[in-house]
């Protein structure tokens, strides 16, 4: 039973586009123009209230000890570059990385 969760904030990650299309290494099937219209008329997609452009920089993961959370976090510093604190009105976590471990049930 993994009992601590170990969240990181990552900087420097790059925005992704929610709607972009997605790539496949099949090659794709033409329609005959038929086919085509008979298909039923696509509406657009809306785009949320949070924006087309996504941006996401937090990474979680369920340790079982605190010997298993320094691992990991040794793992995601050697990959990512952590956020570090830069709010001036807290002085305890300002310049600092950021990541929280937490005790889950």
């Amino acid at each position: 039973m993994k009992n601590l969760r170990l969240t990181v904030h990552v900087a420097n990650q790059p925005k992704v586009d929610t709607r972009a299309p997605k790539v496949t290494g099949r090659p794709k099937k033409t329609k005959t123009a038929m086919e085509r219209a008979m298909e039923p008329v696509k509406k657009h997609d809306e785009v949320s209230s949070k924006g087309r452009y996504k941006l996401y920089n937090t990474l979680s993961f369920y340790c079982k000890d605190m010997e298993e959370v320094n691992k990991k976090l040794a793992e995601v510093r050697a990959k990512y570059d952590i956020q570090l604190g830069n709010d001036h009105n807290k002085k305890d976590k300002y310049g600092k990385e950021l990541f929280n471990v937490s005790f889950v049930k």
